[in-house]
């Protein structure tokens, strides 16, 4: 335990403790599959949320460690954390990122899962957190091609699920995505890609208006169904 303090002591001021109590999380780590997944990065920290940016891990008002730690060989942990005083507002669990500026998983062939909790948790007890997914890594690629014999004009947004699933305990999911906007570029390809989870689905939305002013609007789902995905549009 004396490891633990050392960690959190060289981030966070003691007035920021709560009274040195401390928060077990009794955590479950799996794959699609339902196997378990071991040595997967377990971590805790603090941060005020009043200047928390939400849907990506850049933690502006990150306050310190609180606890780390790693799942056994059944994909099981009990995560040790100290508390924080209530002045902190938020304290996540990272499964898979121990760096509260980037959302960059440790182990890359899984995306990231963060829990959020209000500081005034119950502490010296053990919060049960959901089972916990671990979905695998995909890279989505889109290229889009202009053909030089059809006049007209495209618009398109690209949303897709990010590698990182936020969780508000206990409430639930909150689902992670990002939307990317684009046009069309008269004769020539691009190619757009994006890092996302399997087992997903992407959303492509486009608007074409052709030289005489017609207009067409469609919405394309594509599967994300193994490591690299991808799609070719023309237009």
């Amino acid at each position: 335990m004396g490891t633990l303090l050392l960690v959190c002591c060289s981030f966070l001021s003691c007035n920021e403790l709560e009274n040195n109590s401390r928060i077990a999380f009794d955590i479950k780590v799996i794959d699609d599959a339902n196997q378990p997944i071991p040595d997967v990065d377990l971590n805790s920290y603090a941060f005020r949320e009043s200047v928390f940016i939400p849907f990506i891990l850049l933690f502006e008002g990150f306050e310190g460690i609180l606890g780390v730690g790693s799942t056994d060989n059944q994909g099981e942990a009990t995560l040790i954390s100290l508390a924080p005083n209530q002045e902190l507002n938020l304290i996540g669990v990272l499964i898979n990122s121990n760096e509260q500026f980037e959302g960059t998983p440790i182990n890359e062939e899984y995306g990231v899962v963060m829990y959020l909790l209000d500081s005034n948790v119950d502490v010296n007890e053990l919060v049960i957190l959901p089972e916990t997914v671990l979905k695998r890594s995909a890279t989505l690629e889109i290229e889009i091609i202009d053909s030089p014999d059809v006049e007209g004009s495209l618009e398109y947004a690209i949303t897709f699920p990010t590698r990182i699933q936020q969780f508000q305990f206990p409430e639930g999911e909150s689902f992670t995505s990002d939307i990317v906007d684009g046009v069309g570029i008269p004769s020539m390809s691009k190619t757009e890609t994006f890092d996302t989870l399997q087992n997903t689905m992407a959303v492509f939305e486009y608007t074409i208006t052709s030289s005489s002013g017609e207009v067409e609007t469609n919405t394309i789902e594509i599967p994300i169904n193994q490591d690299v995905v991808q799609y070719v549009f023309e237009f």
